[in-house]
């Protein structure tokens, strides 16, 4: 192996649902690409099983239930580090982003909440940004690859959980098992409460207005039960773009780790977009109101995010312990 062509990386949030295919794309990637450090809120066992298989040293693990955050944010701006993965969950992920682009690395963020609450601040530090969540990655290799074109429209296409058709009627009866069920994608229980409720869309649309500059006005969000879109972008020369693959993760983190990394990627259907080739609908937001709820808490103080965020990770919590039903979940966030 050539190490002064490999890339070191980082993994913050290993052991969860996007650390743990992150570590599948590595793997693919050996000979360009070598992790050296990884980390894990309180799953033990797994973060062990890891470092022992990746051939990691001990205090190359952390633990952060035991070691403490100090030691998170030290693995977050690690010297020999060119590449930080931070798939943390919820607001937990904010300040490692922070320490991550403060030290210059390049920064693959599956971790929403980082920008929707410093949005602004993250892109004026040093570092760079991209993005591994599937719709942002796809709208990011579109642009890539039209560098010279006029974006007219980002579209973020949404699955719509699994309750995109139901009414509220419906809903009052739904459990928890009904709401972390998700008819396409495996993620973590947190996502998947976001997911059925569109929260997680609205903070996409917070996410794409930073990442790629555009105003709010110019991001829409359509369900697309199908999940074979993953981003759409209309160009103001009336071409309509769309990225589309399977529903898999995989993918888009290769995305991301190839071009940080500077290699090639591999052939991606990033094509024009016919008339009824697929289906979408709009979101209903008088039944799932999670998109309404985040922008307008957005656009009444966009500082304010933060705190929203917390708020909204606590009363998810409350509806996984049992504590309040889903339609809760509504009004104790707005």
């Amino acid at each position: 192996m050539n190490t002064k062509m490999t890339k070191k990386i980082v993994i913050l949030g290993s052991t969860g649902s996007l650390g743990r295919q992150a570590i599948d794309v590595l793997e693919k990637h050996k000979k360009h690409f070598k992790i050296i450090g990884i980390s894990a809120n309180n799953n033990e066992q797994l973060l062990n099983f890891q470092a022992k298989n990746l051939g990691l040293p001990k205090e190359s693990a952390i633990l952060v239930s035991k070691s403490g955050e100090k030691e998170l944010m030290k693995l977050a701006k690690l010297k020999e580090a060119d590449i930080v993965i931070n798939v943390l969950s919820g607001t937990a992920g904010i300040e490692p982003s922070n320490e991550a682009l403060k030290a210059g690395k390049i920064l693959l963020l599956g971790n929403k909440e980082s920008l929707i609450s410093e949005g602004m601040k993250l892109l004026k530090l040093p570092g760079k940004i991209i993005p591994i969540d599937s719709e942002h990655n796809a709208i990011f290799e579109i642009l890539r690859k039209f560098p010279n074109k006029k974006i007219k429209k980002i579209i973020i296409p949404c699955s719509g959980g699994p309750f995109w058709n139901r009414n509220k009627e419906q809903l009052k009866k739904v459990e928890i098992k009904d709401v972390i069920k998700h008819p396409k994608w495996s993620m973590g229980k947190k996502i998947l409460v976001e997911s059925a409720a569109l929260i997680n869309k609205g903070m996409e649309i917070i996410e794409a207005y930073y990442l790629f500059l555009i105003p709010l006005k110019k991001i829409e969000v359509v369900v697309h039960p199908e999940c074979m879109i993953h981003g759409i972008v209309n160009f103001t020369d009336g071409t309509v773009y769309a990225y589309i693959s399977k529903p898999d993760m995989r993918e888009h983190i290769e995305n991301a780790l190839l071009f940080a990394g500077k290699r090639p990627l591999p052939k991606r259907e990033i094509r024009k977009l016919k008339v009824d080739e697929y289906k979408f609908e709009n979101p209903n937001h008088e039944v799932l109101q999670g998109i309404n709820i985040v922008l307008k808490t957005f656009q009444q103080n966009p500082y304010k995010m933060k705190a929203f965020l917390e708020k909204e990770e606590k009363i998810i919590q409350k509806f996984l312990d049992g504590k309040i039903n889903f339609l809760d979940i509504f009004k104790k966030i707005s």
